[in-house]
This record gives C-alpha cells, sequence and structure tokens, in this order.
C-alpha cells in the first residue's frame, strides 16, 4: 500500500505513477514467470497477456478479500454475533 506520502509524490509528477505501474505490472510479470517456471507450465506467447491480465486480475482481488472483515470467527454464531456457543451445536 502506498504511505501518504508516496500518493502525494506519484500526484505531484505523473510520470512516476506510470513509472510506479509499470514496475507493478513488470513485478507480477516476473512472479507469474517464476511460478509458472516452477510448475513446469508453458504459456504460449500469443497467450501470455491474456493469461497475465487474468492473474493479475486474481492477485489484486485476492489483496481486497484478505482485507475484508466478515466479523466471523471461530465459535462465534454469524447470526446473533454472540461469542458463546449456540445451544444444541
Amino acid at each position: 500500500m502506498a504511505t501518504d506520502d508516496t500518493g502525494a509524490a506519484l500526484a505531484a509528477d505523473p510520470a512516476a505513477a506510470v513509472d510506479s505501474a509499470a514496475a507493478v505490472r513488470s513485478a507480477a510479470e516476473a512472479e507469474f514467470d517464476a511460478l509458472t517456471g516452477r510448475l513446469g507450465i508453458d504459456v504460449p506467447a500469443d497467450l501470455k497477456g491474456g493469461v497475465l491480465a487474468g492473474y493479475r486480475g486474481l492477485r489484486d482481488m485476492t489483496v481486497l478479500l484478505r482485507g475484508v472483515d466478515t466479523g466471523h470467527r471461530p465459535g462465534r454464531d454469524p447470526r446473533t454475533g454472540n461469542d458463546e456457543e449456540r445451544p444444541g451445536a
């Protein structure tokens, strides 16, 4: 996540935002290449752009989902919010 100082710097210099986005894309591509190489998966060159875009989308969604607090905790009744064990459970 960008700090307030980083966000201000990016807002002041739009070229830095483009460079930052390119760095994120190249980091995601390097990570994707490492993962597919480790798993022995050969992605055809003509399909790599689309597969990589999908991979980046899944990574972004994973970050968002991990940040969501559903309020569910083990041993907690989600219907009532009580931390006590449900009767008859």
